[in-house]
């Protein structure tokens, strides 16, 4: 997604493209991970942009209801991402460190056992995420992880 395509979801939800709404549109859509209300808040500071962290929050909030961003819950934070339609993704959440690992090895079969499941109870799979829970083993150095406390 580019950013007048984000602007103009924006602008027929109704929301005015303020200047912080504007900054960080433009963070989110540089990111390539999830992140998390800190991190993006972080960024903007990083940047000499002065927004404040309420801001901040309510904003992703709005996102979320406009369909620009999805919500990914977390144990203690919640983290964001771009929507992006039809991605399947696959995510492990780890407990113990707060990385998130992208399953890129599911098939297409258990691809279709999902995608049959959801519909079964009235979701739509097309645009489902798929995020689970779990210990990880410590010093993982073979799987490509996003921690949301990491410095951007």
């Amino acid at each position: 997604m580019n950013f007048e395509t984000a602007a103009k979801r924006i602008s027929a939800a109704g929301l005015r493209l303020t200047r912080p709404r504007t900054i960080l549109l433009r963070l989110i859509l540089e990111s390539t991970e999830p992140f998390s209300v800190r991190t993006l808040h972080e960024r903007a500071q990083a940047l000499d942009r002065h927004i404040h962290l309420a801001t901040v929050h309510r904003n992703l909030a709005e996102f979320v209801s406009v369909g620009l961003l999805d919500e990914i819950p977390g144990e203690e934070h919640r983290l964001y991402a771009l929507h992006t339609e039809n991605e399947g993704g696959a995510h492990v959440f780890c407990l113990d460190c707060k990385a998130i690992t992208a399953l890129a090895s599911v098939s297409p079969e258990d691809q279709a056992v999902l995608s049959r499941l959801l519909s079964v109870h009235g979701f739509e799979a097309s645009a489902a995420r798929l995020l689970l829970s779990a210990h990880c083993t410590k010093n993982r150095a073979d799987a490509p992880t996003f921690c949301p406390d990491e410095d951007a």
